[in-house]
């Protein structure tokens, strides 16, 4: 099932440290109103992903967070005893401390819920300064409108939420390469400020296959101005993974493809010097460090 969520601010995920009392709002069926929740890391930080392990809950049917009217699902491990999920801090989020809320709900319709609060800590992401030619700085109105289409069709793909959880297990790096543009820099371009960078830029040889971080369902394979040969794949629950700048794509719009399928080869494509891959994520429309994902995974311990 698919639905579409209009995001009027990038989109906030839970993080708790402390066990955990829920209230009783609904009819109790006999559910435990005691549970813990885990994750990793133990900081909160701007544009970082973090894992979330909720325990004690056998007796619930469902659980899930809400942030500001949202709802973000967790999955039940029967192995672990536990749910499980990702949780995502958007590059830009002020820092604060926010109101959450947890919410169970068992099999007679009891809910069961509790509010608390997140802080999140700011990053000094630095400031990146570059030259570039300028047919690639300076546009025309028919190259403006070209871009302006383009934002407009990854704005409402980002929209959509896939209700089915496709991934699973750790996350991998599309190629191995040495990290040239870190994510978040606030960028000058040619001595004119420019937009942050969402994602990062991992060296590698032309050609060089792109694996798939994880599994999930191509959803755009195309030719952007900024972005070149690109391949975008859902995760589902809201994950996102981008490859960008490529020089060929092997992949078409509607496959489901596995963890470390080749998507395409690295190229320069775009607004692109050099080749490079650029790989992004979005995590329910946060903005996130892409390296956070499978560092987190493989701490947190595989999520079946």
């Amino acid at each position: 099932m698919h639905f579409i969520f209009f995001l009027f601010r990038p989109f906030l995920w839970l993080l708790i440290f402390t066990p955990l009392l829920l209230g009783l709002t609904g009819q109790s069926t006999g559910a435990q109103n005691h549970f813990r929740v885990e994750s990793l890391p133990k900081v909160v930080k701007q544009g970082e992903v973090y894992s979330i392990r909720a325990f004690g809950l056998i007796s619930l049917k469902s659980l899930h967070v809400e942030f500001q009217g949202v709802r973000f699902p967790m999955a039940f491990n029967e192995e672990k005893g536990a749910y499980e999920g990702l949780i995502g801090i958007d590059m830009n989020t002020q820092p604060a401390t926010y109101p959450i809320k947890v919410v169970g709900k068992d099999e007679g319709g009891g809910i069961y819920a509790s509010p608390f609060s997140l802080k999140v800590e700011e990053v000094d992401f630095g400031v990146q300064k570059l030259s570039l030619p300028s047919s690639m700085v300076d546009l025309d109105k028919k190259t403006l409108e070209r871009i302006d289409q383009e934002t407009k069709r990854l704005t409402a793909l980002f929209q959509v939420f896939r209700d089915e959880r496709l991934w699973r297990g750790d996350f991998i790096r599309p190629v191995e390469g040495e990290l040239t543009g870190a994510f978040g820099l606030r960028r000058i371009i040619n001595e004119k400020p420019r937009s942050q960078h969402t994602g990062i830029d991992l060296e590698a040889q032309e050609g060089t296959p792109v694996l798939a971080c994880n599994s999930g369902t191509i959803v755009l394979v195309d030719e952007l101005f900024f972005s070149g040969k690109s391949v975008i794949l859902d995760h589902g629950w809201g994950l996102f993974s981008m490859y960008f700048h490529l020089s060929g794509t092997q992949v078409k719009e509607g496959d489901k493809v596995n963890q470390g399928a080749v998507l395409g080869r690295v190229g320069s494509t775009g607004r692109s010097t050099n080749p490079h891959l650029h790989w992004g994520i979005r995590l329910n429309g946060a903005r996130v460090n892409p390296l956070s994902l499978p560092g987190v995974t493989k701490t947190a311990g595989k999520i079946p």
